[in-house]
C-alpha cells in the first residue's frame, strides 16, 4: 500500500514524542521520579521526536509503566491490526518505534484512536476512520490552499493537532515549525506572509496581551474551545487577513466553521442535520454511507446548516486548550485527609483562567492556614498540570447564596 503523505517519519516522530510525553504526565504527573537520559528533555523539538531520549529504556520507568506506554502507542494507531505490537517490546528506540508504526501503516491504514479524559479522569477511546479524517482535511486543503508553511502551537497526538499539524501541511505539502515553547507574542512576531498558524483561544489571549502587529497575509485557525469575543478582537486589530474557528470533538472530529465571533457555526460539507433531533447530526462518507453522531454541546439551530453553541453538556472547561473537569478535580480535592469538602470552579480570564479550590478542613486538619501549601504539593502527585487549581481558599463552610445555592467567591 502507498503511504498518504502524512505517514512519514518526520511527522510520525514529532506525533509519537507528544503521545509519549502526554502519557508520561498522565502516568506521573509532574513527571515525578523519572529518569531522564543526560542532555536530553521531555517535551517538544522543532522537527521530529528529538525532545526524548533515542532510548526510552532511559526514562527508568517500572515494566508496568513501560507496558501501558508501548499500549497508548499501539491503540492510536492500532498496531494491533497488522499483528506489529510485539515489535515495540522487542526494541525501545524511538526511531525503531516510529519505523514500526510506518510498517502498520503501509499494511492497513483504515482508522486512528485518539484518548481523551472522561469525567472519570480515566482515559477514553475515540476510534475515527481516515476516510472520514480525509474528508475533513481536503475542505480545509482547498480552503488553505495558498498556506505556505505552518506554524503549530497545539500538541499533535490529540485530534485537532492530527489534522491540522500533522494532516493538513502534509496535503499542501508545506513545512511545520512547531513554536510551543516559544513565547505566544514571539510567534506572532516571527509569522511570515504566507504563514497558518494553528492554536488555540488560551494561546491567542496570551499572544495578544500586548499590542502587536503580525505581516500581511497570516491566517489563524482555532479550536478545542469558544474563541472569546475580545480575543477575537485583538487578532482582528492585530491583522491577520483571515480567522477560522473551527468546532468539533474528540469523538466527531471537525463538525463547523466560523470566521467571526458573532456568526453561527456552519457545518462542514461531510455533515447534515438530524431533523428528528436537535443533538444528532449525520456524517456522509464519500460513498454515501451516513453515519451518526452527537453534539457534545447545546446549540441553537438558525437554519438546516447552521447553529450557535450554548455550552457543554459533559461539565467539561478549558485550561489552556485542554478539557478538564472540575467535579473530577473536587473529588481529588475531597480524598485529602484534612479535608472535609470542596468546591472547584474555574476562575474568570482576569484571574487567570485556571482553576481555583475553596476548602472545608476536616477534623483532621490541626493547621488550616498551611493548608493550601499541603494540598498543592499533594495534588501535584495526582493531577496534571491543567486540572490543579491554582488558587485554594480555606473557610469553615462552602459559599452559598441566600437561597442556599452553591456561588463564586473572590
Amino acid at each position: 500500500m502507498l503511504l498518504k503523505p502524512w505517514w512519514a517519519p518526520d511527522p510520525v516522530s514529532r506525533l509519537l514524542s507528544d503521545l509519549i510525553t502526554a502519557e508520561l504526565s498522565r502516568l506521573r504527573p509532574g513527571l515525578l521520579g523519572v529518569r531522564r537520559a543526560p542532555n536530553a528533555c521531555l517535551g517538544r523539538s522543532g522537527q521530529g521526536g528529538a525532545g526524548l531520549p533515542s532510548d526510552l529504556g532511559a526514562l527508568g520507568l517500572d515494566s508496568l509503566e513501560f507496558l501501558d506506554l508501548a499500549t497508548a502507542v499501539v491503540v492510536q494507531f492500532h498496531l494491533h491490526e497488522t499483528g506489529l505490537d510485539d515489535a515495540l517490546m522487542a526494541d525501545a528506540r524511538l526511531d525503531h518505534w516510529v519505523e514500526t508504526i510506518l510498517r502498520s501503516r503501509a499494511r492497513w491504514d483504515e482508522a486512528i484512536s485518539f484518548q481523551t479524559s472522561g469525567s472519570t479522569g480515566r482515559p477514553k477511546i475515540c476510534t475515527h476512520r481516515m476516510a472520514f479524517l480525509e474528508q475533513e482535511i481536503a475542505f480545509f486543503a482547498d480552503r488553505l490552499h495558498d498556506r505556505r508553511r505552518l506554524l503549530c502551537a497545539v500538541p499533535s497526538h490529540h485530534i485537532y493537532g492530527f489534522l491540522f499539524s500533522v494532516m493538513l501541511p502534509a496535503a499542501l505539502g508545506i513545512p511545520v515549525l512547531d513554536l510551543r515553547e516559544v513565547l505566544p507574542g514571539s510567534v506572532l512576531r516571527q509569522a511570515e506572509p504566507g504563514n497558518l498558524l494553528i492554536g488555540h483561544p488560551a494561546f491567542f489571549d496570551l499572544a495578544t496581551r500586548a499590542p502587536v502587529s503580525v505581516a500581511a497575509d497570516i491566517v489563524a485557525v482555532s479550536s478545542t474551545s469558544p474563541c472569546p469575543e475580545p480575543v477575537w478582537r485583538r487578532l482582528g486589530e492585530s491583522g491577520f487577513a483571515r480567522i477560522i474557528e473551527v468546532y468539533g470533538a474528540s469523538e466527531t472530529a471537525g463538525i463547523g466553521e466560523r470566521n467571526a465571533p458573532d456568526a453561527p457555526f456552519r457545518l462542514l460539507p461531510q455533515w447534515s442535520r438530524d431533523s428528528g433531533s436537535n443533538t444528532r447530526i449525520v456524517r456522509l462518507s464519500a460513498v454515501g454511507e451516513a453515519v451518526p453522531a452527537e453534539l457534545p454541546d447545546q446549540v441553537q439551530w438558525v437554519a438546516d446548516d447552521r447553529f450557535h453553541v450554548l455550552g457543554r453538556r459533559d461539565g467539561a472547561v478549558q485550561v489552556g486548550g485542554i478539557n478538564v473537569f472540575p467535579r473530577r478535580v473536587e473529588r481529588c480535592v475531597r480524598e485529602h485527609p484534612e479535608v472535609a469538602d470542596a468546591l472547584v470552579r474555574l476562575a474568570s480570564a482576569e484571574q487567570g483562567g485556571r482553576l481555583k479550590a475553596f476548602v472545608v478542613p476536616g477534623a483532621g486538619c490541626s493547621d488550616p492556614q498551611h493548608l493550601p501549601e499541603r494540598l498543592h504539593a499533594w495534588l501535584a502527585e495526582r493531577l496534571a498540570p491543567a486540572e490543579r487549581p491554582r488558587t485554594i481558599t480555606v473557610g469553615t463552610q462552602l459559599p452559598r447564596s441566600r437561597l442556599g445555592k452553591l456561588t463564586d467567591w473572590d
